[in-house]
């Protein structure tokens, strides 16, 4: 499915993307087909409300997904899996709902590093090398990254 050369890209975000102790995996859908723009519009006002919400800075990672699923399958409509990192974490609840009031459907779960919760960065990840994805990341600049010498402990 992957090229070396998409491999070692694929390693490199996610190695890159786990280096922060996330508070929290997204998946998150649009109650209508409506352009990008306007989804990422969405994002945009979602990302705004959430710092209202939690009185705090809000980071994320975020990985637009669209694409055909094969023979005799319907497309994917575009949708978004992010990890998001918070100054004070709300209830995954609370932000599905906030989600849901804006633009769609929502699964929200608490971010597990360790164990088999943690492959998050490296899922979002996966979308990277291929030539069409899109992917934001914003807001990392408040929250320092998993020192080195600690990250074996995250993974």
């Amino acid at each position: 499915m992957y090229t070396d050369k998409q491999c070692n890209l694929l390693s490199a975000y996610g190695g890159f993307i786990n280096q922060w102790p996330w508070d929290q995996y997204a998946t998150l859908t649009f109650g209508r087909q409506m352009s990008e723009a306007r989804c990422l519009h969405h994002w945009d006002d979602f990302i705004d409300s959430l710092g209202r919400l939690t009185h705090g800075r809000v980071g994320w990672v975020r990985a637009d997904e669209k694409r055909w699923s094969g023979y005799a399958s319907p497309a994917i409509p575009l949708h978004f899996h992010s990890l998001l990192k918070y100054q004070n974490v709300p209830a995954p609840e609370a932000v599905a709902a906030l989600w849901k009031s804006k633009a769609g459907d929502a699964l929200v779960e608490p971010y597990c590093s360790g164990g088999s919760g943690g492959g998050a960065a490296w899922y979002i990840a996966k979308m990277f090398p291929c030539e069409d994805t899109m992917y934001d990341i914003g807001g990392l600049e408040h929250f320092a990254p998993v020192p080195k010498s600690q990250r074996a402990l995250v993974q």
